[in-house]
């Protein structure tokens, strides 16, 4: 499929020219001055000797010992697989550039395509205004966003939050093609042909991309039984969303992101509606499943710190660990993850609605750095004074290793807290 979109030769020039390319490289990879450019090892393929190179001078990078090699747009493509306008407007918003209304490539595919997202994107609008309008008419919706969550009415209105009972497809269907209402996820059809909603009975979270473009939903229940329906309901994968790359609220959070270096990760909606509400506006959450590998890049490319919010208890340190091995994966040198974990049967929410913003840091302050929680599980329930057991720790502390595709000082450094953890040498 072709681009649809396509911007003037003077505005793109511009933007690769404006780019700091050397800070934008430099969140993502550890640089190191080399003369007039900075050196690292590439990030593209595997190698010991650095053979990636920026040049402020030309604003380009190149690697020697790969392919690669383009410039700021380029890499926002190649590194963070952003579609080629998303890479455009993501650099020219680091430079601050404003973009301007794009010229339309005018093949019949390109308009086919632009008109299906401009109707996706429509119908998924009109359904936002009628969740939003329903707080109005729903007592229970309010009772809960407002006594139970303690969400103040501006948090209500700046979120978009709403509720919707027997459902908006009936209405939405006078005004939308059914075929659109069910590949933008709000609606079903049945085998006997009739269109249902897919959200009934349940507070509406609206979710926005990165760029701030409303792409699903997630849908709390208001019916207070779990056997009957699931407790949270996401919209399903369409050609807007894709729950895996995305992490809620964080076009409101990137700014706060960026200025702390820091990026807060918690498990649900609410953790990250009640942290914002308070003031910690750094907080995003993914979409009730693990972490992918697409989430953690894009948390580094604009934070230098991660830090992972999960509850004590076991299901809590299981998801730490899966999160732990997706880190490794996209970690660089220079780069840092810690890991939260909260008082069983507690979270976020409770935490900062009961005892405020100030027991939120002390408690972010307590956070396990990602080397520690990692040597606590290569030893746990093993006698490091058995060789039987040291062995095993090893195994597992190879594995672990064996993920870290990038960092290169890091894996040393974890390798060394390995060895003195286990008390033996590891396999090179």
């Amino acid at each position: 499929m072709g681009k649809y979109i396509r911007y003037t030769d003077e505005f793109l020039a511009r933007v690769r020219e404006d780019a700091d390319l050397v800070g934008i490289i430099g969140r993502d990879i550890t640089l190191k001055k080399a003369g007039k450019a900075f050196k690292a090892c590439c990030p593209f393929h595997g190698e010991k000797t650095p053979s990636f190179e920026v040049s402020p001078e030309r604003n380009t990078y190149k690697c020697y010992g790969c392919p690669a090699q383009g410039d700021a747009i380029k890499w926002m493509m190649e590194f963070h697989k952003l579609p080629f306008q998303e890479a455009v407007a993501a650099v020219a918003s680091d430079s601050g550039i404003v973009v301007p209304e794009s010229q339309v490539d005018d093949s019949a595919e390109s308009q086919m395509r632009r008109s299906r997202l401009a109707s996706l994107s429509k119908a998924l609008q009109d359904a936002s205004r009628l969740y939003a309008g329903g707080i109005e008419r729903s007592p229970t919706g309010r009772q809960y966003l407002t006594t139970t969550r303690r969400l103040s009415e501006e948090t209500i209105t700046s979120y978009q939050l709403g509720t919707v009972a027997t459902g908006v497809v009936e209405l939405l269907a006078k005004r939308h093609d059914p075929e659109i209402l069910i590949e933008c996820g709000l609606a079903i059809r049945a085998e006997d042909g009739r269109l249902f909603d897919r959200f009934r009975n349940r507070i509406m979270i609206p979710i926005y991309n990165e760029s701030g473009a409303l792409i699903g939903f997630a849908g709390r229940s208001m019916i207070e039984k779990p056997d009957r329906t699931p407790k949270y309901l996401n919209s399903p994968e369409t050609e807007l969303f894709h729950k895996g790359n995305e992490l809620y609220a964080l076009n409101v959070a990137k700014s706060a992101i960026r200025s702390a270096r820091h990026a807060i990760v918690v498990e649900g909606y609410f953790d990250v509606l009640t942290a914002h509400q308070a003031g910690d506006c750094r907080v995003v959450a993914p979409m009730g499943t693990a972490l992918t590998n697409t989430q953690a890049r894009r948390l580094f490319s604009n934070a230098d710190t991660v830090t992972f919010a999960f509850d004590g208890d076991k299901p809590g340190r299981s998801a730490a660990l899966r999160a732990s091995a997706v880190v490794l994966e996209e970690i660089r040198d220079g780069k840092t993850a810690q890991f939260l974990f909260l008082p069983e049967g507690s979270d976020p929410d409770q935490l900062i609605a009961s005892h405020g913003l100030d027991a939120w840091n002390d408690a972010l302050a307590t956070a396990y750095p990602l080397s520690r929680f990692l040597a606590d599980y290569v030893k746990h329930g093993l006698d490091m004074d058995v060789p039987e057991s040291q062995v095993r720790a090893a195994e597992k502390a190879r594995k672990i290793l064996a993920r870290v595709r990038e960092a290169t000082l890091y894996k040393q450094a974890l390798t060394a807290q390995f060895e003195r953890t286990i008390g033996m040498a590891l396999p090179a």
